[in-house]
């Protein structure tokens, strides 16, 4: 019998790229850089390529807020003199950005009536409170599993043992993990015994190199008719 869901913030609850997309044009106009939106399409394909190198632990997180805008700039050819600044300005917008996935307030609602809810979530315990609170999301959740707190990081078995570790009276098959992420979420999920939702809103075809989801979702709103 399922009790508890785990889920997943950034481009699950929170959207990520409309957060980040508006927080980078806010900094760089504070530091006098033209922005267009190509250069946000520049910042995502890097940022999801870093995340890939964390996920698999050939990156900590503290490495890439120092080295992430040197390397993006120079990639699109604009000088940049003080990435960690940078860094640092960037996260000022996004530590109050309040953009959430579509149905996502609706379905924490939803699913907070039938089970124990908590987020895992690869990320900064500052930042997610700030913006669950925002958005009045935080209500729903009994407790946030971050990264930054537990010294772990999805899809590792550390990271999910520490979750059990703190809930005893669950067993990894009486839960679900519900996130966008196939490697971080899905995988690491699947591998620890937790039954899996794969929310794949952009419709991206599925990786045949990762374990298949129990179930996929489109809209946040689907996870009634599932659960």
């Amino acid at each position: 019998m399922l009790k508890v869901i785990l889920i997943d913030i950034d481009n699950t609850v929170m959207d990520f790229d409309r957060c980040s997309e508006r927080s980078m044009r806010l900094t760089c106009t504070d530091w006098g850089i033209p922005y267009s939106y190509d250069m946000f399409e520049a910042f995502k394909r890097y940022n999801d390529r870093r995340w890939q190198d964390i996920e698999r632990g050939e990156l900590t997180v503290k490495r890439l807020f120092e080295i992430r805008w040197n390397e993006v700039f120079a990639s699109l050819g604009i000088p940049m003199s003080d990435g960690p600044k940078f860094e640092r300005d960037f996260h000022v917008y996004l530590n109050v950005s309040d953009i959430p996935e579509d149905g996502a307030k609706q379905a924490l609602e939803y699913l907070s009536k039938k089970y124990r809810v908590f987020a895992a979530s690869n990320s900064n315990t500052m930042k997610q409170s700030l913006r669950l609170e925002k958005t009045d999301m935080l209500q729903y959740f009994e407790r946030l599993f971050l990264s930054e707190d537990m010294g772990a990081t999805k899809p590792s078995r550390e990271f999910f043992g520490i979750i059990f570790s703190s809930l005893p009276d669950v067993k990894p098959n009486e839960a679900m993990m519900i996130g966008d992420s196939l490697t971080a979420d899905i995988s690491g999920a699947a591998a620890y015994g937790i039954k899996t939702c794969w929310y794949n809103k952009a419709r991206r075809p599925f990786d045949p190199a990762s374990p298949p989801a129990d179930f996929v979702i489109e809209d946040m709103r689907e996870i009634s008719k599932i659960l």
